[in-house]
């Protein structure tokens, strides 16, 4: 996954090392982070787009820290790792913190590689609608530009084959308005 950003919380050294080796060899950017505290300081300057943290941590649990990250950067996507298989801990991190998964350790590393993919996917599915929601609200708000400037002209009558009825007659005017080309040179873009 080249450019991909995962940031790696743990106070374990060795588990850090580890997940970071697995991540970077299969193309992630990878920044690792010791405490809930660090990983508060250093999302600032990486932009991650999945945060793996552990649970259990000295001074801020991982629960506590991906709720604090989601607030703030709600773009990203919290992934929560523990020794302990605890069901209590695990619906209380999901419900709390909004997080994607919760995987336990010893993970499977094939498991591990599936669950980022996965968060992956779905950050970019979050991000595209956003963009495509920003879109359609920029072209509501011109259409209802357009319809003030020219009462009527977003009704449309539609006949039974699909084919759209224009009747104003300063629907060129409208065109011309909008910087919208004439018909030929819209045929010309086919």
């Amino acid at each position: 996954m080249p450019g991909r950003k995962v940031l790696l919380v743990d106070d374990e050294p060795d588990v850090l090392d580890t997940l970071h080796s697995i991540l970077s060899d299969e193309g992630y950017e990878v920044e690792t982070a010791h405490s809930g505290q660090e990983a508060l300081e250093k999302i600032e300057a990486f932009p991650a787009e999945i945060v793996l943290s552990d649970y259990m941590m000295p001074g801020m649990c991982g629960v506590e820290l991906l709720h604090n990250i989601k607030q703030r950067l709600p773009h990203i996507i919290p992934i929560l790792i523990t020794g302990r298989g605890d069901m209590k801990i695990s619906i209380e991190s999901i419900n709390q913190g909004q997080i994607f998964r919760f995987l336990l350790k010893p993970w499977n590393n094939q498991e591990l590689k599936v669950t980022l993919q996965t968060a992956l996917q779905y950050h970019d599915v979050i991000i595209e609608n956003e963009r495509l929601t920003t879109k359609v609200k920029r072209q509501s708000n011109l259409l209802d530009e357009i319809e003030k400037k020219y009462p009527g002209i977003t009704e449309m009558q539609i006949e039974a084959d699909g084919t759209i009825l224009l009747e104003d007659e300063d629907f060129s005017d409208a065109l011309r308005t909008l910087h919208v080309k004439e018909e030929d040179d819209f045929s010309k873009a086919k």
